[in-house]
């Protein structure tokens, strides 16, 4: 196993316990614990398809011309993503993911490039989603 470490876009979800991933690890710098992902191409992927759903969801968070969103609207772009996808492909509605690099590949699978995701049918689900209930 390689020492290499890459950046995950999905960590917080890992770290919150709402995901999983075969690849993520953790990885503390002082008292900072984060969490990295141990394959390059997987890293890669979850990258891409968070910027894809990130430049489509405009619309949905009310965040016409906003360059900086807080922590809250990235959360609801990728869990939220990440539900509706995973409801899409894995017809399945359960509220964690197993293992994000599992859906990401058959998402990839199904629609070969991140820019052909339905998002018309993956807003809904993002705007609505609320990290934290109440």
């Amino acid at each position: 196993m390689s020492n290499k470490h890459y950046t995950c876009a999905f960590s917080h979800l890992i770290l919150s316990g709402r995901c999983g991933c075969k690849f993520g690890a953790k990885d503390c710098i002082a008292e900072k614990e984060f969490g990295a992902c141990l394959n390059k191409s997987a890293s890669d992927d979850c990258a891409n398809l968070y910027q894809n759903l990130r430049r489509n969801s405009d619309f949905a968070l009310n965040s016409h011309h906003q360059s900086n969103l807080s922590v809250g609207q990235m959360a609801k772009i990728k869990m939220g993503g990440l539900l509706a996808l995973q409801e899409i492909i894995l017809q399945s509605d359960t509220e964690n993911i197993a293992d994000i690099a599992v859906l990401v590949a058959d998402i990839k699978a199904k629609y070969g490039n991140f820019s052909d995701l339905p998002f018309s049918k993956l807003m809904a689900k993002i705007s609505k989603f609320k990290f934290r209930i109440r």
